[in-house]
Order: structure tokens, then C-alpha cells, then sequence
């Protein structure tokens, strides 16, 4: 029998431990961004928008993160001519969409 062990998906670099743990945070991630999709496509509300965007930008860092340890040792992506890591900027978006979200104005109630 052969084929991909298991234990063969794991960098050498990491623990096992680590990458199963990136790998439920990474599943877990696109989990909430489908859900925050399905909301804002029902609601079609700017408060909905912005969670969604927030967790698409939460999905991206979990996934680029996921990335980084099992093909680059952990080691970060830098946006090049700017020199940012990607998931700092990622994550910077990300909260400013969820801060966006809660200072909107509800629709229907007077601030």
C-alpha cells in the first residue's frame, strides 16, 4: 500500500502538534467565513458586510498562516516594496472591518 502517510503532511520543522492545531484553525476559519457570508447575502445590511469582510480577512491570515509553517518554517511573508508581514496586515484589516461593524448605525434605530 503506498501513498501519503498522515504523518507525511507535517513539516519537519514543526510539531505535529502545531500543524494539526493550524489546521483546525485554518478549517474552522473558512467555517465562520461561510457562515458570515450566508448572513450578509440574507441580510444584505452594511454591518453584515463588514463581519463578513472581517472574517474573509481572518480566513486569508489562517490560511497564508497555515501556509507559512508547513512550506516556510514559520517563517513570515513580507509584502515586498513595503516591508509588512501579510498576516500583520491581514489582521490589521480584519480589525478594523470588525471595529467598521460595530459603529454602524443600525438600520430602523436612531442613534
Amino acid at each position: 500500500m503506498s501513498g501519503l502517510l498522515p504523518s507525511d503532511l507535517f513539516s519537519p520543522a514543526t510539531s505535529g502538534g502545531n500543524d494539526i492545531l493550524h489546521f483546525l484553525l485554518a478549517a474552522l476559519s473558512v467555517v465562520v467565513m461561510v457562515i458570515a457570508t450566508g448572513a450578509y447575502i440574507r441580510r444584505r445590511d452594511r454591518r453584515y458586510f463588514f463581519l463578513m469582510l472581517a472574517f474573509i480577512f481572518l480566513c486569508l491570515d489562517q490560511l497564508i498562516t497555515l501556509y507559512q509553517e508547513l512550506y516556510f518554517y514559520g517563517l513570515l511573508i513580507v509584502i515586498p516594496y513595503l516591508g509588512l508581514h501579510l498576516v500583520h496586515f491581514l489582521e490589521l484589516m480584519m480589525l478594523v472591518s470588525f471595529i467598521a461593524a460595530l459603529v454602524m448605525p443600525l438600520k430602523g434605530i436612531k442613534s
